[in-house]
């Protein structure tokens, strides 16, 4: 993997270039960069002939999890494929992550020797041995190794100490894995920095892995939340400056990466920060677990105030409104489909209301990453920031209740009379 630093702004962040995959050789990202978050190898809700629909497609590089993947290792080993061709995205490049940033993970004692993995059959604690095989099994153009960031803003300094001891020793036993491995020699490898909120734990965590900096094609911050959709109302402040402190011990000529379902704004303070790849958890926290649709404004020539974020499908309000989510938006959505449309698609419990959501909300978050590019290259991104604050978000979405509520015990004797044999006689009858 190999990052051409184009331009660093004075206050608007770093454009570059991600390229250099041996399996791709042809194949690049502008940074900064959304790539596609999936479960399984897919975009949440879109197939691969659903994704047609989307104006841009942004699968180049795809972001796939251990825990929504481990089920198909046996499969993938049987074909001898790699992971991109099993699942049918063979020009895409196959990044490969420990945890699904669209879940929460589940705060816990971690065991010694491994990392607890939270699957769709339950736990599975996986330790370097296990970890590489699996790797080895998929064959991905770029992975992050085996480490421990289950930390927040609340985890004692004991916590993320225990954090950076394990983080050290898994990644250099799996360096010496991947040293060894003919299977991983085309493979680049994520270093993970990890260390919380505490700023010297953080030096501590970057100064192990500049020991090991050749073996690296980038770089993952991580610890600073425990995903889940949660990560978009996090006080990003605290983030941020932690980010801001990573990023100016990293190497300059490396990829930085953080992942997580951030609100739009902390996007734009992070890559002010430094960082150059996120992913679009986002986009699907919003449409598939929330339905919302994503109608911020970035343009900042159009005036903000009273704007809202997104557009929640939910709302009793939209089930007359025959406009589009977005008006002006040329996503397939927002040519075929009305907010009553898909009002009336959430009410019914219909499959296509978080398919139409997703090809929307991944449209307008492409262009929202294209928009930000612009600003970084003319050194404005401050302004496009400020164009945000203005705009108005919606309450934390609450999950609603279902309509189907039980029958109370007094309520099923005032509806269930007993039947009588004349009523026997006359249904027996009637059938």
């Amino acid at each position: 993997m190999k990052f051409t630093l184009n331009t660093v702004t004075k206050c608007s962040g770093r454009l570059g270039l991600l390229s250099g995959l041996e399996r791709l050789p042809n194949l690049t990202l502008q940074t900064p960069a959304m790539i596609c978050h999936t479960k399984g190898g897919s975009i949440p809700h879109l197939s691969k002939e659903a994704s047609q629909y989307l104006s841009h497609d942004p699968s180049s590089f795809l972001q796939l999890s251990i825990s929504n993947t481990l089920h198909m290792q046996e499969a993938v080993k049987a074909t001898q494929a790699t992971v991109a061709e099993f699942i049918a995205q063979k020009d895409s490049a196959a990044l490969l992550v420990l945890r699904d940033p669209s879940e929460t993970q589940i705060p816990g004692v971690p065991e010694r020797e491994s990392v607890p993995i939270f699957t769709r059959c339950g736990r599975r604690n996986l330790g370097v041995e296990e970890y590489m095989k699996l790797v080895e099994s998929f064959r991905p153009d770029a992975y992050v190794p085996l480490y421990d960031a289950d930390t927040d803003v609340t985890s004692s300094k004991k916590r993320v100490q225990k954090s950076i001891d394990r983080t050290e020793k898994f990644v250099e036993q799996c360096l010496q894995w991947h040293r060894k491995s003919d299977v991983l020699r085309s493979a680049s490898i994520i270093a993970p920095v990890v260390g919380g909120y505490n700023p010297k734990l953080r030096e501590q965590s970057v100064e192990f892995l500049r020991a090991s900096a050749g073996d690296f094609g980038g770089y993952l911050i991580d610890g600073v939340h425990l995903y889940g959709p949660s990560v978009a109302r996090m006080e990003g402040s605290g983030a941020v400056s932690i980010v801001t402190d990573v990023c100016k011990r990293l190497p300059e000529e490396k990829v930085r990466f953080c992942f997580g379902a951030f609100d739009p704004r902390l996007v734009l303070e992070m890559i002010m920060a430094g960082v150059d790849v996120f992913d679009s958890s986002y986009v699907s926290v919003k449409a598939a677990q929330e339905y919302r649709a994503l109608v911020f404004s970035f343009n900042v020539a159009a005036s903000a105030d009273g704007q809202a974020t997104e557009l929640d499908t939910t709302d009793a309000r939209w089930e007359e409104d025959f406009d589009p989510l977005l008006p002006g938006c040329t996503c397939h959505t927002c040519q075929k489909a009305s907010r009553a449309y898909l009002h009336h698609l959430y009410n019914t419990r219909e499959m296509l209301g978080p398919i139409l959501l997703m090809i929307h909300n991944m449209h307008h978050y492409t262009e929202f990453f294209k928009t930000i590019r612009q600003h970084v290259g003319s050194d404005t991104l401050p302004h496009l920031l400020e164009h945000l604050t203005r705009q108005q978000s919606l309450p934390p979405y609450v999950p609603k209740e279902d309509k189907k509520q039980a029958i109370s015990t007094e309520q099923k004797d005032v509806v269930h009379h007993p039947i009588d044999n004349e009523d026997k006689h006359t249904k027996k009858q009637r059938a």
